[in-house]
């Protein structure tokens, strides 16, 4: 699952620094959310708060958080044309501090008692849990 103000993000810090990428062509939000390759893209968060969540409820459909997502250089390669760029990865990388993550793994969880089936759909309301410290 990745955070469409993340995308944001490294896109914004993708056009800053478009000048020291001669030849990586700017990315548009959806060129950059396919480059990641998500199941799931959720709006509404901050960015990277997804990073401080243990749990996470889209509509009636529960699941736990299961860590972040490392990312390697499959990012930079363009998944219509094989064509590979230093970016996302290059801006990714500068801003996360060498800590290559973004994005988190989900693992369904089932309900103690079954009301119905879990369905997930566009525009189905978020409730995320933090991390209890």
């Amino acid at each position: 699952m990745i955070n469409r103000a993340s995308v944001k993000l490294i896109q914004d810090l993708m056009s800053s620094r478009q000048d020291g990428c001669e030849g990586d062509q700017l990315l548009d939000t959806h060129s950059v959310i396919r480059r990641f390759r998500a199941n799931l893209v959720i709006a509404g968060a901050e960015p990277f708060e997804e990073d401080n969540w243990s749990h996470l409820i889209i509509g009636n459909t529960r699941f736990m958080v299961a860590g972040q997502c490392g990312r390697c250089q499959m990012i930079g390669i363009d998944q219509d044309t094989g064509t590979k760029t230093k970016e996302p990865l290059f801006s990714l990388s500068a801003y996360r501090a060498g800590k290559v993550t973004f994005g988190v793994y989900l693992s369904h969880q089932s309900p103690e008692s079954s009301t119905g089936a879990n369905v997930l759909s566009a525009g189905s309301l978020i409730q995320a849990e933090p991390h209890k410290y």
